[in-house]
């Protein structure tokens, strides 16, 4: 590993000191598994080689092996091998999906129980069923049929699951997000950080909203991720 340039690579990318050693001391340690268990150097790692150190970590060592695929991930990105950082992202993302909890939609702020239970009771639980299910007007219509609710409840539940998408939008801040106009993350996008900051203290303030006005920095997240996202509901 030319570590010099690896530092150099990631203090580039923003990370401290303290997780710049950190990712030195987890490449080397894989360095250290390849010549143990594999009897090859760096540079010569296969898919075979990583996988072998998935299981060393998890299996073994009896922890997840999220940490050590990101730090492979960003070696990968240091050595610009795109078809390794492909293959390391996607073992991280398979463990990160398992680990990950999926927002409850009963969790919503003001939503109505007894609408949310109805939908429980049909296994529509959390935001990724409640989207994959009321995604389309067909769909919604079906379930206002069979389960007996409004069809615009059911669409207020799944545009409140969409905003979600944006990241860290949840319980009363996605009902913020909705009751201020943003009913879809292609909304949000469309908005710069201090315009977006500005449109919420209106509403905050006219409404008589009980709660904060999101940070700016927060805001400028979501509003990244916005744009990156896909209009998957149909209005």
């Amino acid at each position: 590993m030319k570590e010099e340039e690896f530092r150099r690579f990631l203090k580039r990318k923003g990370k401290k000191a303290d997780v710049i050693d950190r990712n030195v001391t987890s490449v080397n340690r894989f360095i250290e598994f390849l010549k143990k268990e594999r009897g090859k150097k760096l540079d010569s790692t296969t898919k075979d080689d990583i996988d072998s150190y998935v299981i060393e970590i998890e299996k073994k060592q009896k922890k997840s092996a999220k940490g050590a695929l990101y730090v492979l991930m960003n070696y990968y990105k240091f050595t610009e091998d795109s078809e390794m950082l492909s293959f390391v992202a996607k073992l991280r993302e398979e463990r990160t999906k398992k680990s990950r909890r999926v927002f409850p939609i009963k969790e919503f702020y003001n939503v109505n129980a007894e609408y949310v239970q109805k939908l429980s009771n049909v296994g529509i639980k959390n935001v990724e069923q409640m989207l994959e299910a009321g995604k389309t007007k067909q769909q919604r219509k079906k379930l206002s049929e069979e389960l007996n609710i409004p069809e615009e409840a059911i669409l207020e539940l799944v545009e409140l699951s969409d905003i979600t998408r944006l990241g860290y939008v949840r319980k009363k801040l996605a009902r913020l997000y909705h009751n201020a106009g943003f009913d879809s993350p292609t909304k949000v996008a469309t908005f710069e950080a201090n315009e977006l900051y500005e449109h919420f203290k209106k509403y905050v303030k006219e409404s008589g909203w009980d709660g904060m006005v999101p940070n700016p920095k927060d805001l400028e997240y979501n509003i990244r991720n916005a744009k990156k996202l896909k209009e998957i509901v149909e209005k």
